[in-house]
């Protein structure tokens, strides 16, 4: 009993509602409405053609029309249809995902009712990472990237972009390192060295190109790598001055050596050397120096590019002095007027010894100016004879030794005479 009376009930209000809505149809107040709209895709805001749009309660599907090429479309909506909960769906094959337009409300009486601007989600390019730049050298670097997402179809085309300007694309120079999801390395060539670059991955499918981030590097400067030795041999006039090019920067090696200055930092606006070319180890002999001074010295190479240069070292040449010793007094050989001393001039300070013997007096540190013997010349020992001398007296003396740079003196020795 009670189901038919609900059976009635329900049949009563449909005819009740279908006999309002026909009574208002008549009035021309409610009737059917043409409802209109714009399909874009919400990747770029283009319109979308050929979306089928239809009218459903979630398990019927009634009414299918398809977007015009510039996205727009118009379906006609019923009273009945609001009543009965129906709402536009929007969809296509697989490119684009579905999209439910519901009926918030209804202009019952109205002719057309615009929904405006409907977007779909449409095929998007692929999503690829950029990896960071490595082995970066003067015209070359290595970079890469990874596809993390195909987007709307196979990804056909994959690589790297570069440009000395940001955001590069593949209207710039770019590689190609095959095609799917997955991991690559590129190899970027031909770039200008001491350079900033900037560098983007990329990847293609039938929808568009996707980038990754940006990563900026500059290229080498491509100059060699040379590294500088200690400085040996050292003498009053010359040194030898040894270096190594470990790198050539890229380009080959035509011309090393070292330079030097008495100022620091040397060039190869300096003295300097040429000790031919390539890598490897490297000895300079370096010529016509001032004794006594202090020098700077580094090693270079050069290619196309430039002139790299070691670290500085330093050195100071020999004095060029001799170098004299006083012999010790043998008190048997001193007389109350004669003494008999000596010394040795064991080098020459790279000038030949014009001139040695001893030099004495009274007061301490006599030098040539005082009384003196001259015994030669040359290198070795000497014997020196003092005669003329003052009995009981104390007598001070040193060994010398001339050349062309100087004179040098022994250390003193003192005696008495008897």
């Amino acid at each position: 009993m009670k189901r038919i009376l609900w059976i009635l009930c329900v049949l009563c209000e449909i005819f009740i509602l279908t006999g309002c809505i026909k009574s208002l149809e008549d009035e021309g107040i409610y009737g059917e409405t043409i409802c209109t709209g714009t399909v874009i895709n919400n990747q770029n805001s283009q319109p979308v053609e050929g979306m089928r749009v239809s009218k459903t309660d979630g398990k019927t599907i009634t009414d299918v029309t398809l977007t015009e090429a510039d996205g727009s479309f118009s379906i006609a909506v019923t009273p009945e249809d609001v009543h009965r909960n129906f709402y536009l769906l929007i969809e296509a094959d697989s490119l684009y995902g579905s999209r439910d337009v519901q009926f918030t409300r209804f202009p019952f009486g109205n002719q057309q009712f615009n929904l405006g601007v409907v977007q779909v989600q449409g095929p998007v390019p692929p999503t690829v990472l950029t990896t960071s730049v490595q082995a970066i050298a003067a015209n070359s670097a290595a970079a890469g990237g990874n596809v993390t997402e195909v987007g709307g179809s196979a990804v056909t085309v994959r690589g790297v972009c570069w440009s000395t300007l940001q955001l590069p694309t593949v209207s710039d120079p770019h590689t190609t390192d095959g095609r799917g999801p997955g991991e690559f390395t590129s190899q970027l060539t031909g770039l200008s060295v001491n350079t900033v670059y900037y560098v983007r991955a990329y990847a293609t499918n039938n929808y568009g190109t996707g980038y990754g981030e940006q990563y900026e590097f500059r290229t080498a400067d491509g100059l060699p790598t040379v590294v500088t030795d200690t400085v040996t041999n050292i003498s009053a006039t010359a040194a030898t001055a040894n270096g190594e090019a470990m790198a050539d920067g890229g380009f080959g090696i035509i011309a090393r050596g070292v330079c030097w200055s008495t100022a620091q930092q040397p060039t190869i606006m300096n003295n300097h050397t040429i000790d031919s070319l390539g890598l490897g180890a490297f000895a300079c002999l370096l010529t016509d120096l001032e004794p006594g001074t202090t020098y700077y010295v580094r090693a270079y190479a050069t290619n196309v590019s430039g002139t790299g240069y070691g670290e500085q070292q330093m050195f100071t040449t020999l004095s060029g002095l001799p170098n004299v010793l006083t012999a010790a007094v043998d008190t048997a050989a001193i007389t109350a007027t004669t003494a008999t001393l000596g010394g040795t001039v064991s080098t020459d300070g790279g000038f030949a010894c014009t001139a040695r013997g001893i030099c004495y007096g009274t007061q301490p540190a006599p030098t040539i100016a005082n009384a003196h013997t001259a015994d030669g010349s040359g290198t070795g020992d000497f014997t020196s004879h003092i005669a003329g001398l003052q009995s009981g007296i104390t007598y001070y003396a040193r060994a010398y030794a001339t050349n062309v740079i100087g004179t040098v003196y022994g250390e003193e020795v003192v005696f008495e005479t008897k």
